[in-house]
């Protein structure tokens, strides 16, 4: 029998005995049972499941086991209970009894509650083995067995309270976990998880219990419990319980969630409405916990009212503290779950429009930290010293982790009823664990995304998120840790804090958040050094700013660090690590900036450490540390182990091993991140250099002579990391594919170098730098690649040369100039000591590997030596520099010129040269040769050590020796001389000759020499051959480049040097000149006599490039005989004679090499050209008399005959002379003083204005030079030697080249030289008023005498020539251009021909000696008269028409004629004034001219027709119409004369000029204006209406513009002038008015006062025009083209009568209207004489006049509707038909007595004589006036047939 039978036979025999005698039903019942067991017993076989019990099985099947124990619990007995109810557990436990049963047990139980303790606690023990054995308990036996559990939990007896209380838990749980269970069987086949499924009858029971609990937390009743009432704390631990353990089922019971959403979160935001206690708020804050935790995802609205009304509770002031604990406890959960941080942040803080729930939680858990007690944080409580020994530690702090911490949190403090007693500084503890966690969760979530090589596609999503969270708290975070590191804060939090600053740093910097991460790194950085060093702001302001005042802050910072008390403490070195860990984590994403940051920090760590370990400014301290690679980790601050000092030594020099890792591992970056360590290691190294004194940190206590520090003798932190670094990177470096990164370090250092503030300390430690890297990386380089070679030696160059150029495109000035600044500095021969001694190492050690920087370091070392050459300006290049480009870059220009105070830099250089010299020429290529040679002139040529320059002499012969050697080793061996001669042939032929052979026979002879020719002809010719194939041609070209430079030596200024090198030189020359060869002749002309000639101009000139005057000291020191420049100028005389004669007495021979000695002769030439250009006289005449030298080769040659090669190439050779004699004109005009003075002013304007430059001086200014007079008449004279071999080929180019220099070469005035005597003054000064100069005499004699020029044969030459002619004609009223003149535009300069002035002459005392000049009046005469006879010769060539040569002469007559009066005085000789000479020429050109012309007229165009017609009227405009006043020394009978004169030129121009432009091709408008302008010369008088400005209708002078301006075809609607009378009479008023203002105006008077205050006397406005004569025959003229009386050329004439009719008609009209109104303004006073005379004469021609018939008509109009009227227009009266009207009005204001007697007219107010005089006299004009009318009347009534 088993256990469990036995248990129940002795419980039943036990009951049997005890209700035997009050209970006999029980004890058969009992024994009942007891039968059944027995038998069951026999009964053994029976089959049941494995693992239950056969007993209880067969006893389940019925009741009967039940009713011995029910029937004694309910019998109440105190015996049988006790024996019955364990029983009935033990059946239960055994599922002993039907499920049927269940509910009577559960009954029976519950009559049992009301008993003892330990029977309760019995029933509650029997109901838990009940639900758990009995799984299909549903419904009221489920709610049965739970109602009788929390009846129980209702006892008083705490033990049974509680029990029941842990029992209801159970049961509950037990119900949720059973329907889980049944969940997890139906979804075992599944493979989608259900998410809403139906309820179960568990899931029902579940339903209904948790409904209830909802309704009982509330205070409702329960429905399915039966239950009235719960408690509410009771009740929502038992949700909690739910809610916490059994999140799946709400997720996947639609119903349960549902319920939590609307039961239980209604309740709890009630609850938290209300006032709740400790006890409701802890149980609240748990069910929200557990919702937050496991629900969140199902209630996401309701999620974030908790977590809003959490931020809320957390203000400030807004809950107590215990409620606010309770949140922050939440909150700690909250931010350790990663996930759920996530989700809050994904649902409300991505989303629009919801609550930023996450940035408020951050937000509220960094005010907590910041603003819960700040004072209490930041200052530690004060403990006295006993306190503090009896406490044992060094240091108190405010907040400590274990005096923060609670025992238990105050959530699951359940048990309390009031809040528990909470340490000031636990919620700030509680604040500073959840930013831990925060920062650990996006750290956890983040770090595996980032650390991936390569991030998938799907978890894009979460690197956004992880990057938008890290936004939304990077700025709380980093407020509160920014705030806790300087708190008083015990070790453990620090270590907290310091971890999470390096796991939000790496964060966000991996995430890419590049100023989070900045404002993280700075925060560190701060935190990493003592608080003292930011006492004062210096984070604001520009990067620029911050950059600049870094230097101060280092200054200073090592001043406090020298101060006791002020170092590191162990904080600051935790620091220091955390911010190496950081930057060793983001190494891949640092940029420049950040590295910038982090190695600032290090750097000033490093000078607190150094000062802290000696206490005083040492070396750096990271020499403290070596290779080895220390494994130490710092330990707890807190620990005591060691003492204080011995501790922090060990804290420093752990900080020194992990800084040593940081810069270690740098040779593991790659390298983009290098580079950008690197930057900043640079840019940190650039901060860190300057030297300048400092001044300490503000609220710094130390004195001002301690805080003011100079680093002037302390190394570099960042040059010694970056020497570190670079070499330990150097292989990486010199081997990458772009070597990028070694070119930027090697130009951060060289520009470090060269920074003029640097510390020569630091300046040292840079060029130290800079020479170990270059060697080290020598050491492992790979030579056999020229760049890498290249890119080795390139920095010596920079640094040598201060060139960053590195051969690309010129600098900006301004940088140029720096580098000229940084050339002149005193440090900067140190650097190039330093690079000096670099090179010498260099090659000393790796000299035989070397083969592409040969060029390189020869140019560094040159460079050297030129610096040292003294020149008294900026030296040119020579021609061999300029051709040799590449070798001689810009760099050499822009050397070191300004070590003038380091005459040692030589004697460090020249030896490296010596070794070179001696140990390498072998390895040396031609081409580097030849640099070498270069560098040997140079150092010959410097002027500080004279043993160097005869040492360097020396050195070219041993060249010499060494190229001869070579050369002769190449000579013997075997060459293909056909291939040779091939590739000479090309050689001739190549892009660098100036004139490749034109000829067959010139290429037969080119090819010839090709075969021959060993030594290259020119220096640049000799460069280029270098870089072919070493063979015995390139031996000779470097050997001739040998020579020319020693022959550059020859010029030295020492004469111990000049002469070694002359000796030299000559001495080989002389020895092999009886043997020189047409190829050695070459080698000669273009490697010796060319340079030299460059050498001698450069060094007499300067230095100066271009064609400049020479100053007036200059010319005085020319002046001394034995001065330099004097002695320089004979150098030059002598040397032009010289190579002269040369070329004359060589000619034979040097013509053989054609092609070349075309080339010298025209190199030559330009010498002469330049150098007669250079503003020496005696230079200039000596270069014109060579020039004739050479022209007159064929006149003098020996024997008359000229050889048969000279004669072939003479031809081509004086072409050249004809150019380099047309540019020494172009030279003199261009190096004039007014040409000087417009490029200047075009030189300023050009920066401003993008306008063309002012033009040269153009023929009609004077211009002034230096060149005498002499000299210009023999370069005249060198023409006509030069033409007489050329003039074949002589063509219209160069006639008019030739003219226009001719041209100016007239106007050149020569300036009076220093010290010049008289006689040479008078020479260039001679009076050309009557005689020409022998100048002016030999350029007229070329143009006009006897066609030496031959133009007949040139098409278009006879034009130039006349137009030349024709300009000298201007030459009098030429100008010298004033200054300020030049700088405006041309076109708004007032032209000479317009107005000119009278000419100053030689003679006048009051112009200045540079005004002085020529007349030219002889000139201008001779001119004239040659142009007649020219213009006779050539006027019927149709070209001199058609190309404006025609305009171009009449134009220049038409000067003088308009000049009239303002032209010069005429001599004594010639008394003819100029403008009466040229209107002489002019008439008799214009006459020929227009009779030629008429036969070209179907030829031209009519614009250029109309062009000369105009041209002819501008000219004839300035007799007629002249602008100038005769002067008044003028005698009467001169002015008569003149009158007369011009009285002969109107009637010349009537009969002569007339009758040409009356033709009908002659555009009217053209006669339309000759006729106005004799119109104008009709004017008797002018008034001072004009000048007032009151033209008026009258007045006969003013009115004739009106006339002018309107249309002479414009028809009369009126053609008898009906109305007319309003026209002529209604100017009364306003004419009276008018001369009242003029007559009662204040003019001022020539002495300044005013000219009367008063009226003046009526009629005192009108004055009489000087020629009156010459204003009657003008009015005659114009009624004598009208008239009848010229019957010749009929149809010309009635052309010429239709054009002038309108005019006269509207000229009589308006001085009768004039009449009419002044006659009534003067009233009884007389009019003018003139005006009486003008009107008696008008009318006089009105009478007389016989009108052309017809030539009206057009005017007036033709009206056949008026036949009559149109009889009469066309009537010889006509004129006086359309003047009728004016002729009534004049008859209204004649006095009727007029004609009958004149003595009666009143006189007025005028008294006496003269006024009766007057008075008769016009009354005899008013009689005329009256008969004229009368007869002009009658004869209108013939015309009409009245009389």
């Amino acid at each position: 029998m088993n256990v469990f039978a036995s248990f129940l036979q002795n419980e039943l025999l036990a009951l049997s005995s005890e209700a035997k005698r009050k209970n006999p039903e029980i004890k058969e019942a009992a024994e009942r049972l007891l039968y059944i067991l027995r038998a069951l017993k026999e009964r053994e076989n029976v089959q049941v499941a494995e693992g239950v019990d056969p007993v209880a099985s067969e006893l389940a099947k019925t009741d009967e086991a039940l009713k011995p124990f029910i029937m004694a619990c309910e019998t109440k007995n105190a015996k049988l209970i006790p024996i019955a109810v364990p029983c009935l557990q033990r059946l239960i436990t055994h599922q002993a009894i039907p499920e049927g049963s269940i509910m009577l047990v559960l009954k029976t139980l519950s009559d049992l509650i009301n008993t003892s303790l330990e029977l309760q606690l019995k029933v509650l023990q029997t109901v838990i083995p009940l639900l758990s054995n009995y799984r299909n308990i549903h419904g009221d036996v489920l709610a049965e067995a739970l109602l009788l559990c929390f009846r129980l939990q209702e006892t008083k007896s705490p033990v049974v309270n509680n029990t029941a209380a842990a029992t209801v838990r159970q049961m509950i749980t037990f119900v949720f976990e059973k329907v889980a269970s049944e969940n997890d069987r139906l979804d075992a086949g599944a493979t989608v998880p259900i998410t809403d499924r139906p309820l179960s009858p568990s899931g029902q029971d579940a339903y209904l219990l948790f409904k209830d609990l909802c309704l009982l937390t509330s205070g409702e009743p329960a429905t399915f419990l039966s239950l009235q009432s719960l408690p509410k704390t009771f009740g929502l631990e038992l949700l909690e319980t739910v809610i916490a353990h059994h999140p799946r089922l709400f997720r996947e019971h639609t119903d349960l969630a549902n319920l939590m959403k609307e039961r239980v979160c209604p309740l709890i935001i009630k609850s938290f409405s209300e006032r709740v206690d400790f006890p409701l708020a802890c149980r609240l804050m748990r069910v929200v916990h557990a919702i937050l935790k496991q629900h969140h995802d199902i209630l996401v609205m309701e999620c974030e009212i908790f977590l809003s009304m959490f931020c809320r509770h957390l203000e400030p002031d807004h809950a107590p503290l215990w409620h606010r604990v309770l949140v922050m406890e939440v909150y700690k959960s909250l931010c350790a779950d990663s996930e759920l941080l996530r989700f809050i942040y994904r649902s409300y803080d991505q989303k629009e429009h919801t609550t930023k729930i996450f940035h408020e939680m951050i937000t509220a858990v960094r005010r907590i930290i910041v603003s819960e007690n700040p004072a209490l944080l930041l200052h530690p409580p004060h403990v006295t010293p006993a306190e503090a020994a009896e406490a044992d530690y060094e240091e108190q702090y405010s907040l400590t982790a274990l005096g923060a911490q609670m025992k238990l949190q105050c959530l699951d403090q359940l048990d309390k009823a009031e809040p528990p007693q909470i340490p000031e500084t636990y919620i700030i503890y509680l604040a500073i664990q959840c930013m831990n966690s925060t920062v650990e969760s996006e750290a956890q979530f983040a770090m595996p995304l980032l650390t991936e090589a390569s991030t998938p596609t799907e978890q894009r999503d979460d690197i956004i998120l992880a990057i938008e969270m890290a936004n939304a708290s990077w700025a709380g975070i980093l407020a509160a840790i920014s705030f806790l590191v300087t708190s008083s804060v015990d070790d453990d939090v620090f270590a907290m804090v310091i971890r999470a600053y390096q796991s939000i740093t790496s964060v966000v910097g991996l995430l890419g958040l590049t100023s989070h991460r900045d404002a993280f790194l700075a925060s560190l950085s701060k935190s990493c050094l003592p608080h003292h060093v930011f006492s004062s702001d210096t984070s604001g302001g520009s990067q620029e700013k911050r950059d600049a005042n870094q230097a101060a802050q280092l200054a200073a910072l090592q001043g406090i660090s020298s101060r006791s008390g002020v170092v590191l403490t162990d904080r600051n070195v935790l620091c220091l690590r955390a911010l190496i860990y950081v930057a060793q984590c983001l190494t891949p994403v640092l940029e420049d900036k950040a590295w910038y940051l982090i190695l600032e920090t290090l750097q000033i760590s490093d000078k607190f450490i150094s000062a802290g370990k000696t206490g005083r400014k040492e070396q750096s301290s990271m020499s403290l540390v070596g290779d080895k690679d220390s494994r130490s980790r710092m330990g707890s601050v807190a620990a005591q182990a060691t003492s204080a000092a011995a501790h922090m030594e060990n804290q420093f020099v752990t900080l020194l091993v992990v800084t040593k890792k940081l810069f270690d591992g740098t040779a593991t970056m790659q390298d983009r991140n290098l580079l950008e360590f690197l930057r900043a290691l640079c840019r940190l190294a650039r901060t860190s250099t300057s030297g300048t004194a400092l001044t300490p940190v503000s609220g710094s206590t130390g004195t001002a002579k301690e805080g003011t520090v100079k680093l002037t003798d302390e190394k570099s932190f960042a040059v010694s990391k970056l020497h570190d670094v670079v070499l330990m990177n150097v292989g990486r470096l010199i081997k990458s594919s772009d070597l990028a990164i070694w070119d930027f370090i090697i130009s951060e250092l060289v520009e470090m170098t060269h920074r003029p503030n640097c510390a020569p300390s630091v300046r040292a430690q840079l060029c130290h730098t800079i020479s170990d890297v270059l060697m080290a990386a020598v050491q492992v380089a790979d030579f056999s690649d020229p760049a890498i070679e290249l890119k080795l030696l390139d920095p010596l160059r920079k640094l040598m040369l201060n060139d960053t150029s590195s051969g690309a495109a010129e600098s900006p000035m301004g940088e140029a100039d720096d580098r000229e600044k940084i050339s002149k500095s005193v440090w900067f021969v140190d650097v190039q000591k330093a690079g000096l001694e670099t090179i010498n190492k260099i090659l000393q050690t790796s000299g035989q590997h070397l083969s592409a920087g040969w060029p390189l370091i020869l140019e560094v070392i040159r460079t050297i030596g030129i610096s040292r050459v003294r020149r008294p300006c900026v030296e040119s290049k020579t021609g061999a520099e300029e051709a040799a480009g590449s070798a001689a870059p810009s760099a050499v220009d822009v050397a070191a010129t300004g070590t003038t105070k380091a005459p040692g830099l030589v004697r460090v250089a020249f030896p490296c040269l010596q070794l070179i010299c001696t140990d390498f020429l072998s390895l040396l290529n031609p081409t580097v040769l030849h640099q070498c040679i270069e560098a040997l002139g140079s150092f010959g040529a410097q002027t500080d050590d004279l043993n160097i320059s005869l040492t360097a002499v020396g050195l070219l012969w041993s060249i010499s020796d060494f190229v001869l050697t070579k050369r002769g080793e190449l000579e013997e061996e075997k060459v293909d001389m056909a291939s040779s001669k091939v590739s000479l042939a090309q050689e001739s032929l190549s892009p660098n000759t100036l004139a490749p052979p034109s000829t067959e026979h010139e290429a037969k002879s080119q090819e010839y020499l090709s075969t021959t020719i060993s030594i290259k002809r020119s220096a640049s010719a000799c460069i280029a051959k270098l870089k072919d194939p070493l063979s015995k041609q390139t031996m000779d070209a470097l050997w001739m480049l040998l020579l020319s430079h020693l022959s550059q030596l020859c010029s030295d200024s020492r004469p111990e040097v000049r002469n070694s090198a002359n000796q030299t030189l000559f001495r080989t020359l002389g020895m092999n000149g009886g043997k020189l060869t047409l190829e050695a002749w070459e080698q000669c002309i273009w490697g010796v006599l060319f340079p030299l000639l460059e050498r001698v101009q450069m060094s007499s000139d300067g230095g100066r490039l271009g064609v400049q005057q020479p100053a007036p000291t200059e010319m005085m020191m020319s002046s001394a005989r034995n001065s330099p420049g004097k002695q320089w100028d004979e150098t030059k005389v002598i040397t032009l004679s010289g190579i002269s004669k040369c070329l004359f007495d060589f000619l034979p021979v040097l013509v053989d090499l054609d092609e070349g000695f075309d080339r010298a002769w025209a190199l030559f030439l330009d010498y002469i050209k330049s150098w007669c250009l250079s503003g020496s006289p005696e230079v200039s005449m000596a270069a014109v008399k060579s020039l004739r030298t050479l022209a007159q080769y064929p006149k003098t040659v020996a024997g008359g005959e000229i050889a048969a090669n000279v004669q072939k190439h003479l031809v081509r050779l004086m072409r050249v002379a004809w150019n380099v004699w047309a540019g020494i004109g172009a030279g003199i005009i261009a190096g004039a003083d007014e040409h000087l003075l417009v490029t200047d002013a075009s030189a300023e304007s050009a920066s401003t204005s993008t306008a063309q430059p002012p033009p040269l001086p153009q023929p009609s200014s004077i211009i002034h030079g230096f060149f005498t007079q002499d000299t210009l008449t023999i370069y005249v004279s060198v023409f006509s030697d030069i033409y007489a071999t050329i003039k074949p080929t002589f063509g219209l180019f160069e006639i008019r080249q030739l003219q226009d220099t001719l041209s100016n070469l007239l106007l050149y005035h020569t300036n009076p030289q220093p010290g010049a005597t008289a006689s040479r003054i008078r020479a260039d000064y001679i009076n050309d008023v009557d005689n020409l100069t022998p100048l002016q005499l030999a350029v007229l004699d070329l143009l006009t005498v006897n066609n030496r020029l031959e133009v007949d044969t040139i098409p278009g030459a006879a034009e130039v020539t006349i137009a030349t002619v024709a300009r000298f004609i201007k030459l009098p009223f030429a100008r010298r251009a004033a200054p300020a003149a030049e700088t405006v535009p041309p076109s708004s300069r007032t032209s000479v021909t317009e107005r000119p002035q009278p000419p100053s002459t030689p003679s006048s005392p009051a112009v200045p000696d540079k005004e002085r000049g020529f007349t030219y009046m002889a000139l201008a005469k001779k001119s004239m008269q040659h142009l007649v006879e020219i213009f006779g010769r050539y006027s019927g060539i149709k070209a001199i028409y058609s190309s404006g040569t025609f305009e171009v002469v009449v134009e220049a007559l038409g000067v003088p004629m308009r000049a009239k009066y303002q032209c010069p005085a005429p001599g004594v000789k010639d008394t003819t004034p100029l403008w009466r000479s040229a209107a002489n020429t002019f008439m008799t050109i214009v006459e020929l001219g227009l009779s030629t012309l008429h036969s070209f007229v179907a030829d031209l165009p009519q614009d250029v027709l109309t062009g000369i017609y105009m041209k002819v009227l501008d000219t004839l405009e300035g007799i007629l119409l002249p602008s100038s006043e005769p002067p008044s020394t003028l005698s009467a009978e001169e002015l008569s004369a003149d009158e007369a004169f011009d009285i002969s030129v109107l009637t010349t121009i009537e009969s002569d000029i007339f009758p040409h432009l009356g033709q009908r091709h002659v555009p009217e408008p053209v006669l339309v204006r000759l006729v106005e302008m004799i119109g104008s010369g009709s004017r008797r008088y002018t008034s001072r209406l004009e000048y007032a400005g009151y033209g008026g209708a009258g007045g006969g002078g003013g009115s004739y513009e009106n006339v002018a301006a309107g249309s002479l075809t414009t028809p009369s609607d009126e053609p008898f002038g009906a109305g007319s009378s309003a026209n002529g009479l209604n100017f009364s008023a306003s004419r009276l008015e008018t001369l009242t203002k003029v007559r009662g105006s204040t003019e001022p008077s020539s002495s300044g006062t005013p000219r009367g205050t008063g009226p003046y006397p009526l009629g005192s406005d009108v004055t009489p025009v000087t020629r009156e004569r010459f204003a009657v025959t003008c009015l005659e003229t114009i009624f004598g083209l009208c008239s009848v009386a010229k019957p010749d050329e009929s149809q010309t004439r009635f052309r010429i009568a239709e054009v002038v009719g309108p005019v006269m008609l509207k000229k009589c009209k308006n001085v009768i209207a004039a009449y009419i109104n002044d006659k009534q303004s003067y009233g009884q006073l007389p009019l003018p004489r003139v005006r009486n005379e003008e009107i008696v004469l008008v009318m006089q021609h009105l009478q007389k006049l016989e009108m052309r018939p017809g030539v009206l008509v057009r005017y007036l109009g033709e009206d056949k509707l008026h036949p009559l009227r149109s009889h009469i227009l066309a009537g010889t009266s006509a004129h006086l038909f359309a003047l009728y009207p004016v002729l009534c009005d004049l008859i209204a204001v004649v006095p009727r007595g007029a004609g009958a007697s004149s003595s009666n007219v009143g006189i007025g107010s005028i008294h006496g004589s003269t006024a009766a005089v007057v008075a008769a006299g016009e009354g005899a004009d008013e009689a005329a006036v009256v008969q004229a009318v009368r007869a002009c009347l009658k004869r209108v009534g013939r015309d009409l047939g009245i009389e």
